[in-house]
Parts: C-alpha cells; structure tokens; sequence
C-alpha cells in the first residue's frame, strides 16, 4: 500500500483526494469515472461494482446483491445494522477497497443516503487499521445530493 506523506505526489493521488474528503466522490461524467476506476486498478485496489438500478427500489434486491459481492457470511440479517456490522468486519484487500455504486440517483432519497453513510461510516473505522474503504457513487442528475455522510455524535467521558 502507498504510504501517504504530506508532499504534492501524495496531494495528486486520487485515493488521497477522496480519502481526504471523506471517502466518498461523486461522477456524473462516464469517462472520468471510468479513468479513476482504471487508476485504482492499476494501484492493485480491489473494484466491485453496483448497478443501482437493478434494485429496482427493493432494499432486499439490494441487501441480497451486496451480500453476495461483498461476500458477506450466510447470517447477513439484510437491514442497515446489519449492513453497519459486516461492512465493519469485511477483509479490505492489502492496498484497499473501492466499491462503485452506478445510478445511485434512481435509487429512493433515504435508501440511497443510509447506504452510503454506511459506507462512509465504515471507511473511518478501517483507516484506523490502516485499511482503505472508498466508495464512488456514478450519478446521471448532476443536482443530485446527499445529506452530510459520516457524521459523529458527541460523547463524553
């Protein structure tokens, strides 16, 4: 794995970018996502890849899908806790882990945010092991948005 170091070949990386960021980056261009795909690939990261519009709106569709890409184990309860939890323990390859979420816009609103705030919300768990989970969500409305991904709560001591 490229160890980041606080220089301008770090700054250019596009892991970095989007680790930076908040792990999540959103394309309504095709053929950029497509060159950042193939960059990542030749950076030896793990891709999956997600039709969003083969859910056809049915969050089993959907559970049942990320379950059998992410290879997730046969207890996979197929609701957002769920989800949460074997996002937390799935094996991020030795130079990371990038999942592609096609048409995430024909997707419902809440659907579409909850699952990426999973995603987000795992990635920060897994940078602290030095493991790299990023998500690249491929849109056609360019005035598609999201609520605030990765949020924390306060807590005290």
């Amino acid at each position: 794995m490229f160890k980041f170091e606080n220089n301008p070949k770090t700054w250019e990386r596009i892991d970095y970018q989007i680790i930076s960021r908040g792990f999540v980056k959103a394309y309504s261009d095709d053929t950029i996502l497509k060159a950042n795909i193939g960059w990542f690939e030749k950076e030896n990261y793990k891709t999956i890849e997600f039709d969003c519009i083969e859910w056809n709106n049915d969050k089993e569709i959907m559970h049942d899908h990320l379950s059998l890409k992410l290879d997730f184990p046969p207890y996979y309860g197929k609701n957002w806790d769920a989800l949460d939890e074997c996002l937390n323990d799935l094996e991020i390859p030795e130079n990371g882990l990038v999942v592609v979420f096609k048409n995430l816009d024909l997707i419902n609103i809440k659907t579409a945010h909850t699952l990426i705030n999973c995603f987000v919300s795992s990635a920060q768990t897994h940078i602290l092991f030095n493991e790299r989970l990023l998500a690249l969500i491929k849109v056609e409305n360019q005035k598609f948005e999201l609520p605030p991904l990765g949020a924390i709560t306060l807590s005290y001591y």
